[in-house]
């Protein structure tokens, strides 16, 4: 038996209803981009996406399309780069370069006359960096992941960006240095990064909610600064009439050019930073000497530290050397030696601390100037002392004596300060001006005459008799006058107390006039009194 016509009609008006309505659209729905990702190693990146859910009036996809933009400032106009199959969910770019530029992607659905709408764009997390030299840090900054902040499928909260860290080209090796939610900002600021090192970074993105990874470019930035020198020395100060010479060692493989010398008159930096004098500036690292002229006079009697500096670009001091003093010889002349004092060299410990076991030993050297050498000449050159831990020594000029005469030779002395290593190796080197110094007659008069006393005084002299004790070879005349001016006595032997007329002359106080003859340096003139007296 056959179906009804009516019942025939109205199965052919469904069928036909629900084909016409299967085919109201003809583009395909577009896909759901879920996350592109950057591979660290290569740059290439990676996009991964869903296909979009089944319903009869739209066609299903023949394909998928990746597009990229054409112009990546602008981002206005997109052009496809390739196109995979239905079954296909995930694009690997080999040509994209995600650690050179933000990339940007969208995704379409193919279909049989012309494809869905693309997806909204995404593009990975870009990381940038800055180097602050003058304060060594690195600053980091990062634009966020694009693509998952749509509010109504993920609020921002959910992401969350984890920054690494490397100093070599393996990302595995890298160190997780912080762990920022989207609210958290996007800085990050590293401090105390080294001169001249590698710093890597990356950053992985998580959207919490799905579990989605996305890594970020991964940024290099080299933290350039001029090579510092790995050393600046203080060698040796070297004082003279007119001006100390400083000369000093600095590495010359340094690329700093930003040199100066300094002069303190403190070994200590707070004290010191209120007499602190800038010598001189210069920028070439082979130099290797300069002369401190300023204040010539105070030179003499204060003793100067000298230490050179080497600056970087943001004017900091980054590599100081030693501190190097002057050496300020004293000379007190009594009778046939002279007793040399100076100040104490500087072992600075504290800016150079390997120096910890170094001493210090000085050295003692003088010259002496007959009236028949030049003035300016070397003269005659003796080692006095060596090996001296005190800075004090007394020289016996007894070995000069006979010579024509002793008190007309000039002698000048001069100290020389090493610092020496537990090696026996010298660093440093002062070097006192020569100070000069003559000995001069030595004439000692009597205050007292006592005529009728025979015995002798403590340092053995007769106490009856008046005459000068000299400590060099030479011919006198003495004259004593009273109180009227009146001569009581003259010869070159001594006064007993008599007067002219062979009697004791009265207690009281009397005048002399001695006067010293020498061969080359004329008459040398001395007055006073003396006191006669009579003890019972």
């Amino acid at each position: 038996m056959g179906m009804p016509k009516h019942l025939m009609l109205v199965i052919a008006l469904t069928y036909c209803t629900s084909t016409l309505w299967a085919q109201v659209h003809d583009k395909p729905n577009p896909p759901t981009l879920d996350y592109i990702t950057n591979d660290l190693s290569t740059g290439h990146i990676t996009i991964y996406w869903t296909k979009p859910i089944h319903e009869p009036q739209y066609p299903d996809p023949l394909g998928y399309i990746i597009y990229i933009p054409m112009n990546y400032e602008t981002l206005d106009s997109w052009v496809p780069i390739d196109t995979v199959d239905q079954n296909t969910f995930q694009y690997a770019h080999i040509g994209a370069n995600g650690n050179g530029q933000r990339v940007y992607y969208r995704v379409a659905s193919q279909g049989a006359t012309e494809p869905s709408q693309m997806t909204e764009k995404h593009s990975q997390v870009w990381i940038t960096a800055e180097y602050d030299s003058c304060n060594a840090e690195l600053k980091i900054s990062w634009k966020g992941y694009e693509g998952w902040d749509i509010r109504d499928t993920m609020p921002y909260q959910n992401i969350r960006y984890q920054l690494f860290m490397g100093n070599n080209i393996d990302a595995s090796t890298y160190e997780q240095i912080c762990d920022i939610g989207a609210y958290g900002g996007n800085r990050y600021t590293v401090k105390n990064v080294q001169e001249n090192l590698d710093y890597y970074f990356y950053i992985r993105a998580t959207r919490q909610d799905t579990a989605l990874v996305s890594f970020s470019n991964r940024y290099l930035i080299h933290t350039k600064m001029a090579r510092r020198p790995r050393y600046v020395s203080i060698d040796s100060v070297i004082a003279t009439n007119n001006g100390n010479w400083i000369y000093y060692t600095i590495d010359d493989s340094t690329e700093i050019t930003d040199f100066k010398l300094w002069r303190w008159e403190q070994p200590d930096t707070a004290q010191s930073i209120f007499s602190a004098k800038l010598v001189e500036s210069f920028i070439t690292p082979t130099q290797s000497m300069s002369i401190d002229t300023n204040d010539t006079w105070a030179a003499r009697t204060r003793n100067f530290y000298y230490k050179v500096d080497a600056y970087n670009g943001c004017g900091q001091a980054i590599k100081v050397s030693n501190l190097c003093n002057s050496i300020i010889p004293k000379l007190k002349p009594k009778g046939t030696t002279v007793n040399v004092q100076w100040n104490e060299a500087f072992l600075d410990t504290l800016r150079t601390p390997e120096r910890k076991d170094n001493h210090i030993e000085y050295a003692l050297f003088r010259r002496s100037y007959t009236i028949n050498d030049p003035p300016d000449g070397q003269g005659s050159l003796d080692t006095v002392a060596t090996g001296l831990t005190v800075t004090e020594f007394t020289d016996d000029l007894s070995a000069f004596k006979g010579q024509d005469p002793l008190y007309r030779i000039t002698f000048g002395y001069y100290v020389e300060a090493y610092e020496i290593t537990p090696g026996n190796s010298m660093v440093t080197l002062s070097r006192s001006r020569d100070v000069f110094t003559e000995i001069l007659p030595g004439v000692t008069m009597p205050t007292a005459l006592a005529p009728n006393d025979n015995t002798h005084s403590t340092n053995g002299n007769r106490r009856n008799f008046f005459k000068p004790v000299i400590n060099f070879e030479a011919r006198y005349t003495l004259t004593i006058y009273d109180r009227w001016g009146g001569i009581v006595y003259h010869g070159n032997e001594g006064w007993d107390g008599r007067n002219s007329r062979g009697e004791f002359v009265k207690e009281g106080t009397y005048l002399y006039r001695l006067i010293i003859s020498t061969s080359d340096a004329g008459d040398i003139v001395k007055t006073g009194s003396v006191s006669v007296v009579y003890p019972k």
